[in-house]
């Protein structure tokens, strides 16, 4: 799946205009930094009796078939059809998938057939069949509902019961209730479709979000995504007992015929088994990194430690060895699923178009020091020294400067930008400015900061995301449409290709801003570059050859 270790790439192919002047040839060496995975977040889980297990990839747009014994994976949806909060299986054997930002529920016949059979159902979540063949789905964080659907996509969704609670991964038991997680009531209850009656099996937890029975029927287990517990309920009694102890971010779970309980981790975009009988817990599916995005690296940093924005974390991973040094994970502390990094003087700079914020982080201690709301589809942000920020909206297409003040002041420093993505500083020029990538319309704009006038750098790229700035002064720029990297002359225009055939580009998503998971580019003091693969959930470096 992965590209080679090691292979020259030449810098010589001129793609300016002919007036334009060349730019230094400089040979590189691609590597591995950090290896990939199958997976770009793994969520909801269903063993098909079969030997399989299905996992469900929402960002990657995917949903795969894992093999129970080798754990082997395999893709039985790409994108962009698979996008995938929760799956499960229908009476015949059809596939069905939950898409939380497409709005739309999908279904795969055993035939191979690919349909929608709803579709304008904002935060669709999760979903299950009756025993009588009734298919339910709940809208989940965009809306707050249960809905009953055809299976065939025939009928139009009735919705069943609104507000219950952000009801999550849940199960139908043998009594035919509905069993499953109230997010914002830390509760799992027992729900008749029918009446709309809940009732609260057991509370205490600190973020439920899935639930599944035992073979017997008797017990459910329940995956606490804030504790990282495995935790089996007692219906008849709600009494609980803590079955294992896994790493936070747990997202959803499945039970084999043996009863072994097979569980996904979002942060750690990885499926593990526990035993139930003694706890013990394997691997089943491994990653290092979830959905490496934005990338950063402090320019007097000689060991060129990395900042990784890996949506689900936010890690420090070694550019030159690939160790990763520290995480710092969603769901069980403030920090909200990160998509962007820069780094300021005394600040890291995280932003998320995910759930819509900006958050500023003691880059010592890695403290929250502001959260900051916008759900303009934000993309990369940059501190200014005086500890204002420069954030691109890709959504307005504006970029706006946000103050130092609590509430935050938003002023608009220029706007009509086609989806700004990728900032980079020129602060120390005798005109400050910001380069920007425009995904849509292929440019790289340079905007003034005292008066947002702007300047075209470079034209004619196809969906330009990362940028980041050589030790010569010279642009690189992540070239998503034509999956290569390039080096842009701010002066002149000229574009040399770095190097081509990168894993870099999952297409866009319905109900994400331009840009989608952005490809993340950064240099080292070394002018060693270092580029994130959202298609391969891995990083590469380029190394300058002497």
């Amino acid at each position: 799946m992965h590209r080679s270790l090691c292979k020259l790439l030449v810098a010589c192919a001129l793609l300016g205009s002919s007036q334009a002047a060349a730019a230094p040839t400089t040979t590189y060496r691609q590597e591995v930094v950090v290896a990939g995975s199958p997976f770009q977040g793994v969520h909801g889980l269903v063993v098909d009796g079969k030997g399989h297990l299905l996992a469900s990839n929402l960002l990657g747009q995917s949903v795969h078939s894992v093999d129970l014994k080798s754990g082997a994976v395999s893709t039985l949806v790409g994108p962009p059809l698979g996008g995938a909060d929760d799956v499960t299986l229908g009476p015949d054997g059809s596939v069905y998938w939950t898409g939380f930002f497409s709005g739309r529920l999908m279904r795969r016949t055993p035939q191979g057939k690919t349909r929608v059979i709803a579709d304008d159902l904002p935060g669709l979540n999760s979903l299950a069949f009756r025993g009588d063949g009734r298919l339910y789905v709940t809208q989940l964080g965009r809306a707050d509902a249960l809905w009953e659907v055809d299976p065939r996509g025939s009928k139009k969704p009735k919705q069943i019961l609104a507000g219950p609670g952000f009801l999550n991964g849940f199960e139908f038991g043998p009594d035919d209730r509905l069993y499953g997680p109230l997010l914002l009531k830390r509760q799992v209850v027992r729900l008749d479709v029918d009446s709309g009656k809940i009732d609260v099996v057991a509370d205490g937890f600190a973020m439920p979000t899935a639930v599944n029975f035992d073979a017997r029927r008797e017990h459910l287990y329940v995956v606490d995504a804030a504790t990282g517990e495995l935790v089996r309920v007692r219906v008849a009694t709600g009494a609980k007992e803590v079955v294992a102890k896994l790493p936070t971010g747990l997202d959803n779970l499945a039970l084999g015929p043996d009863d072994k309980v097979y569980v996904s981790n979002m942060v750690d975009n990885d499926i593990r088994v526990v035993d139930p009988a003694d706890g013990s817990v394997r691997s089943l599916v491994a990653a290092r990194l979830t959905v490496p995005a934005g990338l950063a690296v402090a320019p007097d940093d000689a060991d060129e430690q990395l900042y990784v924005a890996d949506v689900y974390a936010l890690r420090r991973v070694g550019g030159r060895d690939g160790k990763i040094h520290q995480t710092t994970r969603v769901l069980s502390t403030p920090m909200v699923f990160p998509m962007q990094v820069s780094l300021g003087a005394k600040h890291v700079v995280l932003s998320s178009a995910y759930l819509g914020s900006l958050q500023v982080l003691d880059r010592s201690t890695g403290q929250i020091l502001r959260t900051i709301p916008n759900t303009n589809g934000i993309q990369g942000a940059l501190e200014l020294a005086d500890g204002t920020l420069v954030v691109a909206e890709a959504s307005t297409g504006r970029l706006v400067r946000v103050d130092t003040s609590e509430p935050a002041k938003t002023t608009v420093l220029t706007e009509g930008l086609k989806g700004p993505v990728g900032l980079v500083a020129d602060t120390e020029a005798a005109e400050p400015g910001v380069y920007v990538t425009e995904v849509r319309s292929g440019r790289v704009t340079r905007v003034r900061l005292s008066d947002g006038a702007r300047r075209t750098v470079a034209k004619g790229l196809r969906a330009p995301e990362g940028i980041a700035r050589l030790p010569d002064g010279g642009l690189v720029v992540a070239e998503v449409g034509r999956k290569r990297l390039v080096r842009i002359d701010p002066a002149s225009g000229g574009s040399t290709v770095i190097a081509s055939g990168l894993p870099i580009g999952l297409p866009e998503s319905e109900g994400l801003p331009p840009g989608y998971v952005p490809t993340g580019v950064a240099v080292g003091r070394s002018g060693t570059i270092y580029v994130s693969s959202d298609i391969e959930s891995a990083l590469y470096r380029f190394v300058p050859v002497p």
